[in-house]
């Protein structure tokens, strides 16, 4: 493999694996380890497919550097339109999903280890303080800072994986399905993880459009998350128990309540370690990341200045909005990565779908047509699971 593809294939890759990855166990074992696989392969199957689909409109148009641009040029107003509200929405209720997820993780640490019981709000506020005062640093402190954390949250990942899976029952992995209906409310979340399609313009202009160079980039950039999250899923729910993974889902702070049980379970000062130093790289590389893109898009959209006050403008719209939100639902990890999952079906597979029907709709095969509307149907399924979960219809994760 060329060193472009191979770069292309873990640029594609790191943008999948992020802080979604920690809520897994979570919502495995309220659908079965079973159940969860069936969903990982079809949304890795579907991730690889929209890949492919944005990458068929990129390359038919060379002139086209992101997703916004590919859906205004094809699809009119109606696409610019859907385009602009999916790419705002989506990084807005990443941040808010890290925002309560790095909150419920330090306060439940903080209580756990040191017996320090602060209140829920004010540890949303010092996080979000935090990463805006980093994202306001400026973009190259930003790639530097995350490169390097997101290499250590490899090492720290491999060493959990390591460690865990010599000590897995897998006789733990059979553990019923709590109820088919978490089916839906886990849908959404899985197809979130496997979110890298707006990095594909950006990849078929690297590989200068080959697509020789493009599809292997991909594929192997999907396939390397799947493999993962399968690693992860089953050292995670392998060691801890059914009954006590079904109720760490349920709390405010899932993500510290994880941390701490895979920490005693392990009984080793290596191992906590590298759980406690994994979920924060991961969090921190996830929030950096989608927040610094926020950041960037808010600028040039309300024409603020590179000054002092009008990066603290840009700041203030790009931070407030998922920190109003948290507070108001405080515990709202699980929940926030499932309504991303909206808008990046929108961004993934319907607009690029419906933009590939328009470009080669009369070259198509009848294989092609059925195969092109099953994917946006499928994303249509997605995007009613969540609805139904918002409204109470079907049950929703913790």
């Amino acid at each position: 493999m060329q060193s472009r593809t191979l770069g292309s294939t873990f640029i594609i890759a790191g943008t999948s694996i992020g802080a979604g990855m920690i809520a897994m166990p979570l919502v495995t074992a309220m659908v079965g380890f079973r159940a969860a696989v069936v969903l990982m392969v079809v949304n890795w199957l579907l991730a690889a497919g929209s890949g492919l689909l944005v990458a068929q409109v990129c390359c038919a148009r060379k002139n086209v550097t992101t997703l916004f641009g590919a859906a205004s040029e094809q699809l009119g107003r109606p696409g610019r339109v859907s385009a602009t509200l999916a790419t705002i929405c989506l990084p807005y209720a990443l941040c808010a999903a890290y925002i309560a997820g790095a909150a419920g993780y330090l306060a439940g640490s903080l209580e756990h280890w040191f017996s320090l019981g602060l209140p829920f709000g004010g540890e949303a506020i010092a996080v979000t303080l935090v990463f805006a005062a980093v994202i306001q640093a400026g973009t190259r402190y930003v790639d530097w800072v995350n490169r390097s954390l997101f290499l250590l949250q490899l090492v720290m990942l491999a060493v959990l994986l390591v460690s865990l899976l010599p000590a897995v029952d897998w006789a733990r992995l059979d553990s019923p399905m709590t109820s088919p209906h978490y089916l839906a409310a886990a849908l959404p979340l899985f197809f979130t993880s496997f979110g890298f399609q707006a990095t594909v313009p950006s990849i078929v202009r690297y590989l200068e459009g080959d697509p020789k160079r493009i599809r292997p980039a991909i594929l192997w950039g999907a396939s390397l998350p799947m493999l993962i999250y399968l690693l992860w899923t089953a050292a995670s729910n392998g060691v801890v128990s059914h009954d006590a993974l079904v109720q760490m889902s349920q709390e405010q702070e899932p993500v510290s309540a994880l941390v701490i049980s895979l920490s005693e379970t392990s009984q080793s000062a290596g191992v906590t370690t590298a759980i406690s130093l994994f979920t924060a790289l991961a969090l921190t590389t996830s929030f950096l990341g989608v927040a610094l893109g926020l950041f960037d898009y808010m600028a040039e959209a309300m024409g603020h200045a590179d000054s002092v006050k009008g990066r603290c403008r840009t700041a203030a719209i790009t931070f407030l909005p998922p920190l109003v939100a948290v507070l108001l639902v405080p515990g709202a990890f699980i929940a926030a990565l499932g309504f991303a999952a909206v808008a990046l079906v929108v961004l993934a597979l319907l607009l690029p779908g419906l933009m590939v029907r328009k470009l080669y709709g009369g070259c198509l095969e009848g294989w092609q047509r059925m195969l092109l509307w099953l994917v946006m149907g499928v994303g249509g399924v997605i995007i009613l699971a969540q609805v139904a979960v918002a409204v109470g219809i079907m049950p929703r994760l913790g």
